[in-house]
């Protein structure tokens, strides 16, 4: 049972990361079981472990390989694919999380370029401080686009390091 039951909490958790970012929990169910597999699995292999259905799965492996979560795998002589999971959770979060937070800063800042364009030309008091409005946030759309290139562009590790350290540094609180 102990196994059985290590193997359900690891499932039921990369379940609960799926849902949290964003995607179906037959992702994170997919994932756990490939992430403790020791070989490469086949479609029905893994149908059979996740208890979902063929289709559903080879859909969710499909999505899953889009993202680069999984990767498909032939063995010579074989005519069966294989997959194993090839990257860790916190790509998920990448692929999840920052990316769509970065959709959304881009967005925003086409809209205030937008919006700023519409002001030109335009004179008094409320146009003034429209203008100064939408400038403050350029700014500030500005520097989360860079904090999150910055997140996208390197290893948690080092983020972690360069973040201790600056907490760390005396005087530069």
């Amino acid at each position: 049972m102990g196994i059985e039951e290590a193997r359900r909490i690891i499932m039921e958790h990369f379940a609960g990361a799926a849902r949290r970012f964003g995607f179906s929990e037959l992702y994170g169910y997919i994932y756990g079981v490939l992430f403790l597999a020791k070989e490469p699995m086949s479609l029905g292999e893994i149908a059979e472990r996740t208890g979902y259905s063929l289709s559903h799965v080879s859909t969710a492996l499909k999505a899953m390989e889009s993202l680069g979560f999984v990767v498909r795998i032939k063995k010579p002589g074989d005519k069966k694919a294989y997959y194993k999971a090839t990257k860790l959770l916190k790509d998920w979060r990448q692929a999840a999380y920052y990316a769509r937070i970065l959709e959304d800063v881009q967005q925003m800042k086409e809209n205030l370029r937008r919006a700023m364009e519409e002001l030109e030309g335009e004179e008094g008091e409320e146009a003034e401080f429209m203008r100064k409005s939408i400038a403050f946030a350029m700014k500030r759309n500005e520097l989360a686009e860079r904090i999150l290139e910055y997140l996208m562009s390197h290893e948690d590790e080092e983020v972690l390091e360069r973040l201790i350290d600056c907490l760390e540094a005396p005087g530069k609180r």
